[in-house]
Order: C-alpha cells, then structure tokens, then sequence
C-alpha cells in the first residue's frame, strides 16, 4: 500500500474505519454469497452427480468440475476488492453509475447459472453470457475512469467469462440437435 494510504486509513475515525469494514463486508458477502447461493439452488445441475449435465456433449477443453468452485470463490473475492475500491472513491452516491454497472453485471452473472444450469437453457445461456462479457466491459472501463488500477482486478474474470463464453456457445453447438437435452 502507498504511504498516503497508510497516512489516510491512520486518519480516519474509528467510525469511518467501521463503516469501511462493513462495505467492504457488505461487497464480500454480496459477490461470494450470492455465487455461494446459485451454487446451492443449481447443485444438482452441474458437474458429474448432475445426469442432465453429463450426457451433454462437451468439448474436449471443457475444465473438470472440480475447477470452478475454487476459480469463481478467487474471482468473486476480486470482484468484491475491486467494487470496495471504487466505492472508496465514488461512494453509492457522488459517481454512481460504475457500481450501478457493477450490480448490473453481477445479476447477470448469476443470471447465466439459472438460465444455463437449472432452466437447461443451452442458447439462452450462450446469448446472456455474451450481454455478461459486453457489461463486465463496460464495468471494467468504469472503473478505470474512476481511478486506473481498481479495473485490474477484474481482468481475470473477463478472462474467464470469455472462456466461459466460448465454451458455452460450443456446448450448444454440440448439443443443438440433440432432443435430449
């Protein structure tokens, strides 16, 4: 951490230093309970214990199940830091707009879970990931407006989310003719 930042946290109040605590408890349990409660309702929807899961066609380059529990918890964590930094400087009120984007972008990205996961929506899925990665842009570039660094912690998830995408749109391409499914 900078100096200055050290120098500013030292001189805060003791309620400014709570009220700090508490958004950024508020962004944390936000971002990981929310991806904590989609994983509860679609739990039987993914991964090798979910039937409807496992007879689709996947490509080769399809991540074991196991990947995704620990790869969405690191990303929800920096999701959370990145939104906390930007309220540090915006507030929920003086620059509203990038964490209205940001919410905007986290209902859609839970949004893909239902639609993909437990509504068996293949395409749906495929078109709502494509709106994700065009609002995690727009988010991204928000933040950078807002102060430069606080967009890189979001660029693994865009990395992800682009994987995400490609691999959903393969999924369905595999699975289109498929009754089945």
């Amino acid at each position: 951490m900078r100096e200055s930042a050290w120098i500013e946290v030292r001189e805060m109040t003791w309620s400014q230093r709570l009220m700090n605590l508490a958004v950024l408890a508020f962004f944390i349990v936000l971002c990981m309970g929310g991806g904590g409660l989609m994983g509860a309702i679609t739990v039987n929807d993914f991964g090798d214990e979910s039937e409807w899961y496992s007879n689709l066609t996947k490509p080769d380059w399809n991540p074991p199940s196991a990947v995704f529990g620990p790869v969405w918890s690191l990303l929800y964590l920096l999701m959370a830091g990145a939104a906390f930094f930007v309220w540090r400087e915006t507030g929920f009120c003086k620059q509203p707009l990038p964490l209205v984007v940001f919410f905007i972008q986290l209902a859609l990205n839970f949004a893909w879970v239902l639609i993909f996961g437990k509504a068996h929506d293949l395409l749906g899925g495929a078109i709502e990931i494509l709106v994700l990665w065009m609002a995690i842009v727009a988010t991204m570039v928000l933040f950078f407006r807002v102060k430069k660094w606080t967009a890189l912690p979001l660029f693994p998830y865009l990395c992800w989310v682009t994987f995400a995408t490609c691999l959903s749109w393969k999924i369905w391409d595999l699975n289109k003719d498929n009754p089945n499914i």
